[in-house]
């Protein structure tokens, strides 16, 4: 969980991914027999000659200070008020203070703030304690740890690390065109982070998405799953009504990229006290370690 830590402790709200993509960067160059290619805060790391790709959002949910020390959420954030607040790229630090005027609610910041436009996170570390991991940006960080797992352990496969997913989508629609007219890749994983539901439990593996708000093809989607059971590894089937990862935004690249959505369920989406197993997280890499090769053929 070492990696997960160093990946989790720097900022990255949508529109502001560069310092983890630097990071990314550096670590994709260090893995042997990689090219890494970079536009702007993407990365794509390719290894072989790649007919799978898998997707990894970079960029969290976060804050923008607006003016009189207002708060203008980046994503959705899910905030009850007197959540831990850092400043990024400065030494701001805060509480939110969550006012209710009328029937409007506004968010704040506690204390003097900073200069207009300037962005907050989440304060609070990752912390590993008896088989779970609890902080804030699991979603998408874990999803960012496991791709950096699988393409040190899959000789033929390519990393897309996209910005932008919790506020417009722009990275993954570049990715889809990239991947698709430089190397015809048409197959894609999005390596992501679900919910703990009714449905989908903590500790039962990764899921498998058959539907969100959009609806992969289902050939594709059943050779994923054909693919899960020949590996023999636990996982999980979930089906959902709303929600939507980078598969949304390839759904609509108009580029033929067939996606799957395969990822750990955690807790507490998009709050300081987000929550995974570390079974489920070490789980989803042996399970895209399966997939790929499986995919590939």
């Amino acid at each position: 969980m070492q990696l997960l830590q160093q990946l989790q402790a720097i900022p990255g709200p949508s529109g502001d991914e560069g310092a983890i993509a630097d990071c990314v960067e550096q670590h994709c160059r260090r893995i042997p027999d990689t090219t890494v290619h970079r536009v702007g805060d993407l990365v794509l790391a390719v290894r072989g000659t790649p007919r799978v790709a898998v997707f990894a959002h970079l960029d969290t949910i976060g804050f923008t200070q607006g003016y009189a020390r207002d708060l203008i959420p980046i994503g959705g954030p899910h905030v009850k008020g007197g959540e831990r607040l850092r400043e990024v790229g400065g030494q701001g630090r805060a509480r939110l203070v969550v006012q209710q005027k009328g029937e409007k609610t506004a968010w704040r910041l506690s204390g003097k703030g900073s200069a207009p436009g300037s962005r907050w996170v989440y304060a609070d570390p990752l912390v590993v304690k008896k088989g779970r991991v609890t902080g804030p940006y699991l979603d998408n960080r874990a999803g960012v740890w496991n791709t950096l797992r699988v393409l040190e352990r899959c000789d033929v496969v390519a990393a897309v690390f996209t910005p932008g997913e919790e506020h417009s989508g722009r990275g993954a629609l570049i990715g889809a065109r990239w991947i698709y007219e430089e190397w015809n890749i048409t197959r894609a994983l999005i390596s992501d982070i679900t919910w703990h539901t009714d449905g989908i439990r903590m500790g039962k593996g990764p899921a498998i998405s058959l539907r969100d708000r959009y609806v992969a093809r289902r050939r594709y989607l059943d050779e994923v799953l054909a693919a899960a059971e020949a590996s023999g590894l636990p996982f999980q089937r979930e089906v959902e009504s709303s929600g939507g990862s980078d598969g949304s935004y390839i759904e609509r690249s108009t580029f033929p990229v067939d996606w799957v959505f395969v990822g750990a369920p955690q807790k507490a989406s998009h709050t300081p006290k987000e929550q995974c197993q570390v079974a489920d997280l070490e789980g989803m890499v042996a399970l895209y370690a399966a997939l790929i090769p499986a995919l590939s053929r």
